[in-house]
């Protein structure tokens, strides 16, 4: 996981082939003036989600994870939570090659959560096989609509086959 100031993302050049794209691209383009929905950059390799979601209660969310890609999330309106776990977690959607997501919940005695907020220009990194948990409310707040970007980049162990 890594969590920057979107001014910075330019150090994360060389990362991975989609996050050159995706970096190059955020130079010429402004994230904001993405229509909901899906948004090639560079057909399957690095695309946009742009969604409004309502925030959840850790509760209420699941972890997911990927394993064909890189997941680039920032808030354009709004603000919400994050967790990431690299500790155990008890499957609850087998993972599905066709969406790259499969959905759990922190096993019994996995207390190795780490937090994280999104708002005011922020973005993470969520590498693959990386359990995370987005759209998580802020604390003390009931909860908010966001208005978010998941950008998806292909890694690079994939990039060649598509």
């Amino acid at each position: 996981m890594i969590v920057d100031s979107l001014s910075n993302i330019g150090r994360y050049r060389g990362f991975s082939r989609g996050l050159d794209v995706l970096i190059d691209w955020l130079g010429a383009n402004n994230p904001a003036e993405l229509d909901l929905g899906k948004n090639e950059i560079l057909g399957s390799k690095v695309f946009a989600n742009v969604m409004e979601a309502t925030t959840r209660e850790p509760a209420d969310g699941q972890y997911e994870w990927h394993r064909r890609y890189i997941d680039v999330q920032m808030d354009l309106e709004g603000e919400e939570r994050f967790f990431v776990t690299p500790g155990k977690i008890e499957v609850r959607t087998p993972f599905d090659e066709s969406v790259d997501a499969g959905l759990g919940v922190a096993a019994d005695g996995n207390d190795d959560v780490i937090e994280g907020s999104l708002a005011n220009g922020h973005f993470v990194v969520f590498v693959p096989g990386e359990p995370h948990m987005p759209t998580v409310v802020p604390a003390g707040v009931t909860t908010g609509l966001v208005r978010k970007i998941c950008f998806k980049l292909l890694a690079d162990e994939f990039w060649d086959e598509a």
